[in-house]
């Protein structure tokens, strides 16, 4: 069964478990636990997939001299992502604008903040500097930089220009490939640890039960996603790759990543099944997904800075009583888009930090209303998590369109 097909079978399944057993403690609890373990399993995969995949992706196109196309494909795409996302879910907000609603977290303790966010801009960016790559390698298992920052190191060197470096260029490809195919493995089973995170997801939200009041709001957010998914990535992916490659195809052939990190939160969870199938599914090169993919965990945020500007502005609209100003409304998107590029240091909580760092630097003091954004994390962090796959996916695509090294792949041969 394709995974597209058994990831959303395993979500309707989520959700029947969740009508039938939900507002039992026991099975929220136990869902919790499973779905946690299901995370941190994806970290598992996914920091040795990135450290062997990406110092054999970075050694190979070095050796072909691609690099270049790769780093101004890959920085373009994260660039105008960004901007067009986070631009448009501020059209969003100004033609159909609604109040933040207040969740069970709402008037919580703004102190526990410190928790989840930095308390000033000098401490996050201090934060952002490993000192020691090789030493924080071992704490990566909640910020991929310092594998990247040593991959990168590796894969610099490990240009097999000369007769010495060969074999080991050749080892680390083939540990890369052994990477892979656990990658794929995680790929095609990815739909039983779906079950259990959507069974969460759904159960969480039917405990909190916050967005069943809150129709203007969810229909809101649920307009601003589809309309990036569907409309502003496929036309800039259009754009980009001058019509040569259909989107749509992408979006469904993805579906599976983007269920993943709706349901999970979590960049961690999603990104193994995104590598794997994005090489299956897309046709994208080995050596373009295992670097450009984990690039976009670091520098693809688009999704989490437009439910982050969403957020925003409406717990404006909430505390004010009174529409934000279009200058206003434009400062919050760009800061959001700005702070979104480390937002992976907080993952599981990336809407939430960008909304509460982007409200500080804009000297905009809500007296604690932020905290009501708790308890909708879920929902909130999930959706933008979703968009943040979609925008790998056709990040990949597009860097390999423009190596000239996308391939078709028949849907028979898909994962």
């Amino acid at each position: 069964m394709k995974t597209w097909i058994s990831y959303l079978a395993a979500t309707a399944l989520g959700l029947a478990a969740t009508l039938l057993f939900g507002e039992s403690g026991i099975f929220q609890q136990v869902m919790y636990t499973i779905t946690a373990l299901f995370v941190q399993l994806g970290g598992f995969v996914l920091i040795p997939l990135v450290f062997f995949g990406f110092s054999s992706g970075i050694a190979s196109l070095r050796k072909d001299s691609k690099g270049g196309v790769f780093a101004r494909t890959t920085l373009l795409w994260s660039v105008f992502s960004t901007l067009l996302l986070v631009l448009s879910s501020a059209l969003v907000f100004r033609f159909f604008p609604s109040y933040f609603p207040a969740s069970t977290s709402a008037g919580s303790d703004a102190s526990t903040l410190s928790i989840i966010a930095p308390q000033s801009l000098s401490t996050l960016f201090e934060s952002m500097l490993p000192v020691n790559p090789f030493y924080t390698l071992a704490n990566a298992e909640s910020f991929l930089l310092p594998v990247l920052v040593t991959a990168l190191v590796f894969g610099y060197f490990l240009k097999p220009n000369v007769e010495v470096i060969r074999p080991a260029y050749v080892t680390m490809n083939s540990l890369s490939e052994t990477m892979f195919r656990l990658a794929r493995a995680y790929s095609t089973t990815g739909h039983f640890f779906l079950f259990f995170a959507s069974s969460y997801w759904f159960s969480h939200l039917q405990m909190e039960g916050t967005i069943f009041v809150a129709g203007r709001f969810l229909l809101m957010l649920i307009t601003a996603t589809l309309s990036v998914i569907l409309v502003v990535l496929p036309l800039l992916f259009g754009l980009v790759t001058r019509f040569r490659v259909n989107p749509y195809v992408v979006i469904y052939r993805m579906l599976a990543p983007a269920a993943a990190g709706l349901f999970s939160g979590s960049i961690f969870f999603s990104s193994p099944i995104t590598i794997s199938l994005s090489r299956h599914n897309l046709g994208c090169q080995k050596r373009v997904s295992a670097t450009a993919i984990p690039l976009y965990t670091l520098i693809g945020r688009g999704g989490s800075a437009m439910i982050a500007t969403l957020s925003i502005l409406s717990l404006l609209y909430a505390a004010t009583q009174s529409m934000p100003a279009d200058k206003v409304i434009l400062f919050v998107a760009l800061a959001s888009a700005l702070f979104a590029y480390a937002s992976p240091l907080y993952l599981g909580y990336e809407v939430f930090f960008i909304s509460t760092i982007a409200l500080q630097f804009l000297k905009i003091d809500l007296y604690g209303a932020e905290m009501t954004l708790i308890a909708l994390m879920p929902i909130l962090n999930g959706l933008g998590i979703l968009v943040d796959s979609y925008i790998a996916a056709f990040g990949s695509a597009y860097t390999c369109q423009r190596l000239g090294v996308l391939t078709e792949s028949s849907y028979r041969d898909i994962l």
